[in-house]
């Protein structure tokens, strides 16, 4: 493939994530995609060959990262502390890489229909858990640990925080392992 059509599906992607954030995947048409970038709907279908095909290019380097975290992950079953808080970081970095497409999978039910993504998203997230607390972890672990996950992706799938920031980073990881390590036993003190 050439430099010139690498660039040019890089900027029709770019333009159908763009759109399908801000109108919705099944409402977005090939033909306002092509328009941000000075083609056809023709011109479009010319670099990829349907509507769902570049939804799968607009995804595909999220899902892969994803699946890439999960597989390389190395963490004790149960993880210590400080991998936990190591694998929460390398998600969340992951998700701000991503942003884009998190706000889209988060938020557009016929994106994640279209991607087929509810049985691979279930098994992926509890794949984490599992890496999160450990493959023995008490049911109460795992709804911990998955509040955690869910109090993460909501902040950077709305874009509502400046999380580049890395102090404000630091506190979203911080804000999950208190969440999965629970609330702290507070010393009794007994009056005289």
């Amino acid at each position: 493939m050439s430099v010139r059509t690498e660039e040019t599906r890089r900027a029709i992607a770019r333009a159908a994530l763009s759109t399908f954030c801000e109108r919705g995947y099944g409402v977005a048409t090939l033909e306002e995609i092509g328009v941000q970038v000075g083609l056809t709907r023709g011109g479009v279908l010319h670099h990829f060959k349907s509507k769902p095909d570049l939804l799968e290019a607009v995804a595909a380097p999220f899902r892969r990262a994803l699946a890439d975290l999960l597989l390389n992950a190395q963490v004790d079953d149960p993880p210590t502390v400080s991998q936990r808080r190591q694998l929460l970081t390398r998600f969340a970095d992951l998700m701000l890489e991503h942003r884009g497409t998190l706000q889209l999978l988060a938020s557009d039910v016929s994106a994640r229909a279209q991607l087929g993504l509810r049985d691979q998203s279930l098994t992926q997230q509890r794949e984490l858990v599992s890496l999160l607390v450990g493959s023995k972890a008490t049911d109460l672990a795992q709804v911990r640990a998955s509040a955690a996950l869910g109090a993460m992706i909501q902040p950077v799938a709305g874009a509502w925080l400046d999380l580049g920031d890395v102090t404000t980073r630091g506190e979203l990881v911080n804000a999950a392992v208190a969440v999965i390590h629970g609330p702290r036993p507070t010393a009794k003190t007994t009056a005289q």
